[in-house]
C-alpha cells in the first residue's frame, strides 16, 4: 500500500513538472492573446518559411531568431510571442526602445548601447551604416555584426507582419482608409485625363505614388529573404503580407476581412485596450475557420503543443530524475527515492516522445529532418535505450546516464544558433525521398547508441578515479554493458552509411563521394569496430575498451557536429553558425574523462 502512494505522488508530482509549462500560459499576462482556448489568436493560420502554421509558432520563431528567447518581459510582464508580434506593430516607436535583442558578444552589445547581452533596436538601427562596414572579413565581430544586422531584419519584418503605418495617416485602420481614397483619387484622375486627352495632374497622383512606392519597398525586402517574412493575410489558397495585400487589386474577402480586423486589434491595443484588441482576433479566427479550407484542427494542435512545451518539459522531469538517482547512489535507504526518479525518467521519455510524435504529426514527416530534430531523436534513443535496461537490470549507473542523455540532447536542442522548435519547409533534398527518412533515422539511431555507450564508459572511468566503483570487477560489468551497446551502434552505424550510399546513388548518381558528413560516419563507424575488435582480441583491457568506448564520443561528435559547424560539403542543410567553443569544451570534457584511467585509482 505504502508502495503504491508512493508511485501515486510521484507520477502526480511528475504530471505537474511536465506541465508547468501550460500553467504559465494560464496567467494573464498569457491567456489573452497566447492562450490555448477555442478560437485563440495564437491559432490563426500564417505562412512562414513555406509552411503554413499557427500565429503562435511564427511570432515564437521570430523572437527567438531576434532574442534568442519565445518571451520577452514588457512593461514588467512576461510577454508571449503573439501578444510582442501585436505590440511591436501597434506600437513601433514604443517597442523601438525596449531592449530584447539579443548578442552574446559583449563588445557588440556595449558598442551600441546596450547592457549584458540585451540591446533595442532603437540602439542597433543607428549604427547599421557602421555594422555593415564591419563585415568583412572573418572576425568574431564579423560575425557579430552579421547576427546584429540579422536579428535587425527579423525584427523589421515582424514589425509590418500584422498591419501598417502609413506616413501621414492615423492609426492602422487611417492606412487602409488612406490608401484606398489614394487609389480611387489616382484611378478618378486617370480616368479624366484620358477622357480629357491630357496629362494626369502629378499633384493628384502623387499621394498614391508615394504610397505605392513605400508599399512596392516593403514588398521587394519581403521577397528578398521570403523565410523571414511572416504572411498572414489568406488569399487564393495562399497568404500576402499586408504590404503584397494592398498592392493586390483584387483581394479575396477573407483577406479583406483580415486586413481590416490586424488593423483594428493593432488600434485597439495601442489605445491601451487589450481585451478589445483580443476579441477582435478571436472573432477573426473563427471567422477564418468557417471561411477559410485549412486544417483547423492542426493549427490549434500546434498551437496547444507551443504552449505545452513538451521538450522543455521533459528537459525538466530529466533532471529531477538525474538528481534523484544521483543522490540515491549515496543512500542506504533509498527505495522511495528511487520510485521518485524511475517515474520521473519514464515519464520524461514519454514526454520526449510524444513531442517527437507531435512534431512528426505537424510536418507530416519523419521524425528527423534537421540538425534540431536529429539531436532531440538521438536523445530519446539513448534515454529509452538507458531506461529499458534500468528495468530490467536495476542498475543505477545505467538509469543515470540515461537521464544525463536525455538531458544533454534537450539542452543542446534549445541552444543550437538560432533554431527553435518552429518547423519550417524542409528542403527539397530532405522532403519525401523514402531512402533518406531511413538513412537519417537509422544512422541518428547508431549516433544515439554511441553517445549512450560513450557516456556509459565516462561514468565507469570517473566512477574508479573517484572511488565510488567495484574495483576490476565494476570496470568488468561496466565494460560487458557497453560492448552489448556498441554492438548495437555498430548495426545501426552500419546500416545507416549503407543506406545513405544507396540514397546518394540515386539522388546523386554516387554510391560515395567523400563528403565530409560521409567520411564523419564512416569514422564513427570505424571506429565502433576497431574498439569492439580490441576487446574481443584481448588487445586492450577493460578499462582501456571503456577509454575508447569514451573516446568514440568526440569521433561521433565530430561526424555530427564538426562537420556542420565547418560549413562545407554537400550537406548544407544541416549548416550551423557558432559552437565551436562548446564542440571543444564537449571534446575536453571526454579527454579529461578517458584520460582519468591513467590516474591511480582514488580510496573511497
Amino acid at each position: 500500500m505504502q508502495c503504491k502512494i508512493i508511485l501515486f505522488t510521484a507520477f502526480f508530482v511528475a504530471l505537474v513538472i511536465a506541465l508547468s509549462p501550460l500553467f504559465q500560459r494560464l496567467g494573464d499576462s498569457f491567456s489573452s492573446f497566447d492562450g490555448i482556448g477555442a478560437p485563440s489568436p495564437g491559432a490563426l493560420p500564417c505562412l512562414k518559411a513555406g509552411r503554413v502554421m499557427p500565429v503562435s509558432s511564427a511570432a515564437a520563431d521570430s523572437l527567438k531568431l531576434a532574442s534568442g528567447r519565445t518571451s520577452v518581459n514588457l512593461g514588467g510582464s512576461r510577454t508571449g510571442p503573439v501578444k510582442w508580434l501585436l505590440a511591436l506593430n501597434a506600437c513601433p516607436a514604443k517597442m523601438a526602445g525596449e531592449p530584447f535583442l539579443r548578442s552574446d558578444n559583449r563588445d557588440m552589445v556595449e558598442f551600441l548601447g546596450g547592457r549584458g547581452r540585451y540591446f533595442s533596436y532603437a540602439d542597433a538601427v543607428e549604427k547599421a551604416g557602421l555594422l555593415r562596414g564591419s563585415l568583412r572579413g572573418n572576425s568574431h565581430q564579423a560575425h557579430a555584426a552579421e547576427a546584429v544586422l540579422g536579428a535587425l531584419a527579423v525584427y523589421e519584418q515582424a514589425g509590418v507582419a500584422l498591419a501598417l503605418r502609413l506616413e501621414g495617416t492615423s492609426g492602422c485602420l487611417g492606412t487602409l482608409d488612406a490608401w484606398h481614397e489614394a487609389m480611387v483619387e489616382a484611378s478618378a484622375e486617370l480616368e479624366a485625363a484620358e477622357r480629357e486627352k491630357r496629362h494626369p495632374s502629378l499633384d493628384r497622383l502623387y499621394r498614391a505614388n508615394r504610397y505605392f512606392q513605400f508599399l512596392q519597398t516593403l514588398v521587394q525586402v519581403e521577397e528578398a529573404d521570403p523565410n523571414v517574412a511572416l504572411r498572414v493575410i489568406p488569399h487564393e489558397g495562399s497568404y500576402l503580407t499586408p504590404a503584397a495585400a494592398l498592392l493586390e487589386k483584387n483581394l479575396s474577402p477573407a483577406g479583406r476581412t483580415a486586413l481590416k480586423a490586424y488593423a483594428a486589434a493593432c488600434d485597439a491595443y495601442a489605445a491601451g485596450d487589450e481585451s478589445t484588441a483580443a476579441e477582435t482576433l478571436r472573432q477573426l479566427s473563427g471567422e477564418l475557420e468557417s471561411i477559410l479550407p485549412m486544417d483547423s484542427f492542426k493549427l490549434h494542435f500546434e498551437h496547444c503543443i507551443n504552449a505545452l512545451e513538451p521538450f522543455f518539459g521533459g528537459f525538466l522531469l530529466y533532471g529531477m530524475s538525474l538528481v534523484c538517482f544521483v543522490v540515491s547512489l549515496f543512500l542506504k535507504r533509498r527505495k522511495a527515492l528511487l520510485h521518485f526518479a524511475t517515474v520521473f525518467l519514464c515519464m520524461a521519455v514519454l514526454w520526449h516522445l510524444f513531442g517527437i510524435a507531435a512534431r512528426m504529426y505537424i510536418q507530416s514527416r519523419p521524425p528527423v529532418t534537421n540538425l534540431y530534430s536529429s539531436v532531440v531523436f538521438a536523445g530519446v534513443v539513448a534515454s529509452l535505450f538507458g531506461g529499458t535496461l534500468y528495468i530490467l537490470r536495476r542498475q543505477l549507473p545505467v538509469a543515470a546516464v540515461a537521464c544525463a542523455s536525455g538531458l544533454l540532447s534537450l539542452l543542446v536542442a534549445m541552444n543550437l544558433p538560432y533554431s527553435g522548435d518552429t518547423m519550417g519547409m524542409m528542403r527539397a533534398v530532405l522532403n519525401s525521398n523514402f531512402w533518406l527518412s531511413m538513412h537519417v533515422m537509422t544512422i541518428m539511431i547508431g549516433y544515439g547508441s554511441v553517445f549512450f555507450a560513450g557516456f556509459l564508459a565516462s561514468y565507469h572511468l570517473v566512477a574508479r578515479f573517484f572511488g565510488f566503483g567495484q574495483g576490476e570487477k565494476g570496470l568488468k560489468a561496466g565494460s560487458c554493458g557497453v560492448y552489448r551497446i556498441l554492438l548495437v551502434a555498430l548495426f545501426f552505424c552500419f546500416l545507416g552509411t549503407m543506406l545513405g550510399g544507396i540514397w546518394a546513388d540515386m539522388s546523386w548518381g554516387r554510391f560515395w563521394g567523400w563528403d565530409p558528413k560521409e567520411n564523419g560516419a564512416l569514422m564513427t563507424l570505424l571506429w565502433c569496430s576497431c574498439t569492439l575488435h580490441a576487446r574481443l582480441l584481448h588487445v586492450c583491457s577493460c578499462q582501456g575498451f571503456l577509454v575508447l568506448a569514451s573516446l568514440g564520443n568526440i569521433v561521433a561528435a565530430w561526424g555530427w557536429f564538426g562537420v556542420n559547424l565547418m560549413g562545407i560539403g554537400l550537406h548544407s542543410y544541416g549548416f550551423v553558425k557558432g559552437g565551436w567553443f562548446w564542440f571543444f569544451l564537449f571534446v575536453g570534457l571526454q579527454v579529461l574523462a578517458a584520460a582519468s584511467a591513467l590516474i591511480p585509482q582514488r580510496s573511497r
